[in-house]
């Protein structure tokens, strides 16, 4: 019986350290630099725009595609909302497909 019990709590000890390990940590994520894309007009609302599934914006600008390419690093959050932060890659992706590389 106590093998059992010590058996149970091994595991659970291996679970909670297993998932400390894996768990992103949201304290070390990265906010993306805006300055590239402050500087084209209407691009922050076409950033907004695409947040909500309405690509028309960055379509019509290839200018803000280019200021969205230029972000650097790829893995960092950029802030649309408050409270609600997207991935760069995410609008990368959008601009890949929208304006795709020569």
């Amino acid at each position: 019986m106590r093998i059992l019990k010590q058996t149970k709590v091994m595991f659970f000890l291996l679970a909670l350290i297993s998932a400390s390990f894996f768990r992103h940590s949201e304290a070390h994520t990265k906010q993306c630099s805006t300055v590239a894309i402050d500087n084209v007009p209407g691009c922050f609302d076409a950033i907004k725009a695409a947040s909500n599934g309405d690509g028309r914006l960055l379509k019509s600008s290839g200018s803000c595609c280019t200021a969205i390419r230029s972000t650097l690093p790829k893995l960092c959050y950029f802030d649309v909302y408050p409270g609600k932060s997207w991935a760069i890659d995410y609008f990368q992706t959008i601009c890949k497909y929208l304006f795709p590389p020569a």
